[in-house]
């Protein structure tokens, strides 16, 4: 009976962004029936290619990312850089260990993790490991980094810094993690100054990049309830940064825009959500542990519309792309939101798997790294 319940128990840890445990069981909804709109745009995709063998399993979001007219991503344990226009491999390198965070970007430095704990860096320039240093524990998301260190989010609560150019380590930082936490870490934000990063407490930090003292925290969620599943308050996913505001959600918690430079919240709203932010224009845009997707004004903080009609189904972050969103279900369908109200644009399905999406837009299109290890560059007509 003892191994059941701990069973029981992670299983819906594992699913609880978008589902409720009863008593008797994980009870998931079934995801909501999609319905017919009249097209005005259609995905096109130019092209779509296997990187690794992916991993089902992961629960990280592997990043695509861009450099010198290439775009470079990560899947298993290979790392490779791909022609913009033809997707054709200019390099590829097999790390010989699942690949579990990456990627980060500086230069011509390329920054992964992988499932032992080691952070590698990579020439971007023909994939030559240039050197590679023990991190504390394992990474879930993307080694973020300045012109001078990169910066890792561990899971044991660590935040650590290493030197650029030969990975001496540099400084560390400690959270307290309660008891129980989601499977996943925020993904820090480096900017020249400071180092921002979210914790399972519902805690962000900002701590300076010389010392990697706290420069101010927050708390955006609030553990309250009797159970520790109801006083989880995660904060996950992508941070962003516009003009001074740093843009952050938590699990049963909150969305908010904070002040970089000194932590003042300048507006909170209630919200619960795992993905992070994203901004286009004047919305930050969130999906919700329910799938639905809203849209807040930048700067002050209201709800400008929200869309229901995905509901459990299951949304990966939402994307930009030419000026519009993209959202993309775990039953493979890319949906295109307008910008300015939430209206169904268009609707395809696609050859991409799994909830756990990583992209980067680039002029009119968008390039997106699915968790069965396949990047595509998708554009609009």
């Amino acid at each position: 009976m003892v191994a059941r319940s701990f069973k029981l128990l992670i299983t819906c840890l594992t699913l609880i962004a978008v589902s409720a445990c009863s008593s008797s069981g994980a009870n998931l909804p079934d995801p909501t029936a999609l319905t017919a709109f009249k097209q005005q745009v259609q995905l096109v995709q130019h092209w779509s290619v296997p990187v690794g063998k992916g991993d089902y399993k992961s629960s990280s979001f592997m990043q695509p990312v861009l450099s010198e007219g290439a775009v470079f991503a990560a899947s298993g344990q290979q790392l490779g850089s791909y022609n913009l226009d033809t997707g054709k491999a200019n390099w590829t390198i097999d790390l010989a260990e699942q690949i579990t965070a990456g990627i980060g970007q500086v230069d011509q430095q390329l920054f992964v993790v992988t499932q032992s704990g080691k952070l590698v860096a990579i020439s971007s320039a023909d994939g030559s490991e240039l050197w590679r240093v023990n991190a504390s524990s394992e990474a879930l998301a993307a080694p973020q980094a300045n012109s001078e260190i990169v910066v890792v989010q561990t899971v044991d609560g660590k935040v650590s810094s290493y030197s650029v150019v030969e990975g001496k380590f540099q400084w560390s930082y400690t959270a307290n993690l309660p008891s129980l936490t989601l499977r996943g870490t925020s993904t820090p934000l480096v900017n020249e100054s400071y180092t921002y990063a979210g914790f399972a407490s519902g805690k962000l930090v900002a701590l300076d990049n010389q010392t990697g003292s706290v420069v101010w925290q927050k708390s955006i969620g609030t553990a309250e309830g009797r159970s520790e599943i109801e006083r989880l308050v995660d904060v996950d996913g992508k941070l962003t940064l516009v003009d001074d505001l740093l843009y952050v959600t938590s699990y049963q918690g909150s969305i908010a825009a904070i002040d970089a430079l000194t932590g003042a919240v300048k507006w909170q709203q209630p919200v619960s959500s795992v993905s992070g932010t994203a901004l286009v224009g004047d919305a930050v845009l969130v999906v919700d542990a329910q799938d639905t997707v809203l849209a807040y004004d930048r700067k002050g903080g209201h709800v400008l519309w929200q869309n229901e009609a995905l509901k459990h189904r299951s949304l990966a972050t939402p994307m930009v792309m030419a000026n519009q969103i993209l959202v993309v279900d775990a039953q493979g369908y890319a949906h295109v939101l307008q910008l300015s109200n939430g209206e169904f644009l268009g609707r395809q399905k696609m050859a991409i798997k799994g909830s756990r999406i990583g992209s980067k837009s680039y002029q009119d299109n968008i390039f997106l790294l699915s968790q069965d290890g396949r990047l595509t560059r998708l554009g609009l007509k």
